[in-house]
């Protein structure tokens, strides 16, 4: 009777060790997919900032994707002073035509003034740009736009994604990650 009651425990011990060496391996493999899930995302994570330019008698306005991978605009704002603006050529515009009434007695200040735009769908290849805004030939719109731009009242935000659908949000110069997007 000893020989049966040891064979139950070397039985009993030897389910164990397989139960337990099982658990393990679902662990392991727990971690390991984990791991490379962060490595994928982590290779095609995009890094979208606003780059503000001035020099002499010029102001350049660029949305930089300095990360690795594409950023996929979902969305942006832009507010001055408590006003929402639809897009850079709005605001750029409003104080262009301010300018010219304070400083020329309503004739348009001579400006030479390029816009493009950023919407959503836009798609911004790493170390790829998209320029908002370039003024160049008047010094005293240039200093404007820059003064804009560091006033504490100036927020431009861009919610951006990765092409597997995480969420980062530029907001002036701070990139908080959001998560999953909305497929909307």
């Amino acid at each position: 009777m000893a020989s049966t009651k040891s064979r139950f425990n070397i039985e009993l011990l030897l389910g164990i060790s397989a139960t337990f060496l099982s658990l393990a391996a679902l662990v392991v493999s727990i971690f390991q997919t984990k791991i490379a899930r962060e490595q994928q995302d982590a290779s095609v994570w995009p890094y979208v900032q606003a780059d503000y330019t001035k020099a002499n008698d010029s102001f350049v306005w660029n949305v930089v994707n300095n990360g690795i991978g594409p950023a996929v605009i979902k969305s942006t704002s832009l507010r001055y002073q408590g006003k929402a603006y639809k897009d850079a050529y709005e605001l750029i515009n409003e104080q262009i035509q301010h300018l010219s009434e304070t400083t020329s007695k309503g004739k348009t200040a001579h400006v030479n003034f390029f816009y493009g735009g950023l919407s959503r769908g836009n798609v911004i290849k790493s170390e790829g740009e998209i320029k908002l805004g370039e003024i160049t030939g008047n010094e005293s719109i240039a200093e404007t736009m820059l003064h804009i731009v560091q006033d504490t009242s100036y927020h431009f935000t861009v919610v951006y994604s990765d092409v597997y659908g995480n969420c980062w949000q530029l907001d002036q110069d701070n990139v908080t990650a959001l998560g999953k997007c909305d497929h909307k």
